[in-house]
Parts: structure tokens; sequence; C-alpha cells
């Protein structure tokens, strides 16, 4: 996010998020502007070949918590830096409690990409190939 400019300089907003992501990551992500709804962060959801590289599929953000939050004045048209992924922490299949108390659910998707997903949280017996 960019603030309004004044005498050549623009407001910057520079935070520090943790995030529960759905494929069961909780990261915590530097970013120059506001939270994001989505993170590369794996390839457990799948991912595509994007000019002969492989590009995981982006996470969706289950949940948002501010770690730190500041505003610089920097001049104004200064490009935005680009997210940086701090650190993550091991995968959370199962819903934890956030430290607001609220119940979140990270890791939803199946224990690996391509298995069938259930909606009352049974799996089907493994079976020899």
């Amino acid at each position: 996010m960019t603030g309004p400019a004044i005498d050549g300089q623009e407001l910057h907003r520079l935070c520090v998020f943790e995030l529960s992501l759905t494929c069961g990551h909780r990261v915590t992500l530097a970013v120059n502007g506001w939270y994001p709804v989505s993170v590369a962060c794996c390839d457990r959801l799948g991912g595509t070949i994007l000019r002969g590289s492989y590009v995981p599929y982006a996470s969706d953000v289950d949940y948002v918590s501010v770690t730190s939050e500041d505003y610089e004045y920097r001049p104004t048209g200064s490009p935005r830096e680009p997210s940086q992924l701090l650190t993550r922490q091991s995968r959370a299949d199962e819903p934890h409690q956030a430290p607001s108390g609220r119940w979140v659910s990270a890791g939803r998707y199946p224990a690996r990409v391509g298995a069938a997903d259930s909606l009352d949280g049974t799996t089907a017996p493994a079976t020899a190939h």
C-alpha cells in the first residue's frame, strides 16, 4: 500500500504477518502493503509449468495475524519490494486455535496431491496395485 505523496515522498506500509495457509503450513511473511490473499508456499497443492519452470499453485490464506507494522516515506514512484517468506513451520493438518482464540482450519486439503477430498474427514482404505 502506498499513501498520499508529500513533497515528492509517498507513504509505504511495511508489515510482517503470520499466515495460516490452506496447504497446512504456517508462515511468516514480510510485505510492502496489505496482507496477501494467497501465497506460493509449497507444491502440496500441485503446480504448473511456466516458461520451463515449475510453479506451485498458491495456497489461500486461512488466518492472518499482524506481527509488526510500520510506515515509511519513500520517494514517489518507488517500487514495492516483493513479499519475502521469512519462516515456514511444519504443516499443521489438524485445526488449531489461533492466538485470537478462533479455530482455524489450515491444512484442509488432502495429505497428497491427487488424493480424494473427504467431506466428513474419513479416508478410504489403501488398496494394493
